[in-house]
């Protein structure tokens, strides 16, 4: 609980317009109903500073909050006295375009950001979910999301190469600089990359960027058979072209996909959306390798480019956000690509054991699945602690991304997370001594 003084220095601030203490706004930022005591939204990194100085002396939880767009990831928190929203650390404070790197407060959402560097020809290769819902760099940081593109571009680790964090004493760090290699010694700004706010408030990021490709063209090829599809992928991942992105989706989510957005493709078989961006020869000649290796296979394929092509990805990138309509527990597996028919065929087979529905969209160039399965609570529980079961042996690994509050209490959200973690408990704990940041969520 705060104290009325307490409430008042940190009121003082913000400012009053700057500050959310009454209960109906609060639940806006609601975790698991878990509600916090307030909601400051600071106007620079010195006002987060003085936020965490107080709450460092006073013990008070500290969530770090963006757009909300990944809130339902993570544990239940164990207690939350104060959010601190980003909202109002949205400027963009450098783009030195002829060195393709920019820096930004983490507050800015994705899609602001990606205008103004696209003016120059330019963007930061992230497409993580829920851009067109205000996902912000802090969050996407933090969070380590990511999209179908990742297979040609990597995460955000691979584009950070600074960042300004505030600490949970208050104290303002920074860690690498504008240039690629920058610094001796161990890779601090990587750190925070995936940290759940843990570590710190991520209040800035420096990224290298990238120049918008020409030209995109879709491929999209079904196969009635998993085997010929996989057998598909294998060819393409070892083949010399360069595919932008490789989502193979499962019949249930094919259905769906292509009713949504009116796709000439069987809705009842594996498809495979294969994208590539580059100039536009380039594009058009390796789409035709891509449409000979597809039909070497026995898979019928269509070309689609566009506005069509554009919501299709935005699609998938979203899944199930958007596709799903009813509530859905939603899993990401990690496995090793050879492995997907195997744990494909897994899934189809929990679905019909424990009377649950299931959509698939995975991640073929580098074996992330993203599994939204939907039924009773008991029967969701059963098949995802089923399907860790049946993936840890394999050497992957599952978390749950999202889940309504009452089905979390049927299995652990992020799995055993193996021998590392005292090592990532003692490095939690020389960042965050108090435990004051984001406590329960994560490690």
């Amino acid at each position: 609980m705060i104290k009325k003084s307490v409430t008042k220095k940190l009121k003082s601030i913000v400012g009053e317009k700057n500050t959310i203490l009454e209960k109906e706004e609060l639940k806006a930022f609601g975790i698991d109903n878990v509600l916090p005591e307030i909601v400051l939204s600071p106007n620079n990194i010195e006002q987060v500073s003085e936020i965490m100085k107080l709450a460092s002396k006073e013990s008070l939880s500290v969530m770090p909050w963006g757009s909300g767009t990944k809130s339902a990831l993570g544990n239940k928190p164990d207690r939350v006295n104060i959010v601190i929203s980003t909202n109002n650390l949205n400027r963009i404070i450098e783009h030195g375009a002829s060195d393709l790197v920019a820096t930004t407060e983490c507050g800015i959402s994705l899609g602001s950001l990606q205008k103004e560097l696209n003016k120059e020809n330019q963007f930061l290769a992230l497409d993580p979910p829920h851009i067109n819902k205000g996902a912000t760099i802090g969050g996407i940081i933090a969070t380590n999301d990511s999209g179908p593109e990742r297979l040609r571009y990597g995460t955000a680790r691979e584009f950070l190469i600074g960042i300004k964090v505030v600490k949970a004493d208050g104290i303002i760090f920074k860690g690498g600089s504008k240039v690629v290699k920058n610094v001796a010694g161990y890779d601090l700004p990587k750190l925070y990359v995936g940290s759940l706010g843990t570590l710190g408030i991520i209040v800035e990021a420096t990224f290298r960027l990238y120049p918008v490709p020409e030209y995109s063209e879709t491929y999209l090829a079904s196969f009635s058979s998993l085997e010929n599809c996989h057998k598909t992928i294998l060819t393409l991942l070892n083949s010399n072209l360069v595919l932008t992105s490789l989502e193979l989706l499962n019949p249930g989510l094919t259905a769906l996909l292509s009713k949504r957005n009116n796709l000439d493709i069987n809705g009842s078989e594996y498809c495979l959306a294969i994208g590539i961006k580059n100039v536009e020869k380039a594009v058009k000649d390796q789409i035709s390798a891509v449409k000979k290796i597809c039909e070497q296979n026995n898979g019928k394929g269509v070309l689609i480019s566009g506005s069509q092509e554009e919501k299709l990805w935005e699609d998938v990138r979203n899944f199930p956000c958007n596709v799903v309509k009813a509530e859905s527990v939603v899993c990401k597996a990690s496995i090793l690509v050879t492995q997907i028919p195997t744990v494909l065929n897994m899934v189809k087979q929990l679905s019909d054991e424990n009377g649950v529905e299931t959509s698939v969209s995975t991640r073929a160039g580098n074996g992330i699945c993203i599994i939204a399965i939907r039924g009773d609570g008991s029967s969701i529980t059963n098949a995802v602690n089923n399907l860790r079961a049946f993936i840890s042996p394999l050497g992957g690994h599952l978390i749950v991304q999202e889940a309504p509050s009452e089905i979390k209490k049927g299995f652990d959200v992020w799995g055993d997370i193996g021998s590392g973690l005292g090592i990532m408990k003692r490095i939690k704990s020389n960042f965050n001594p108090d435990n004051i940041l984001n406590p329960g969520r994560y490690i």
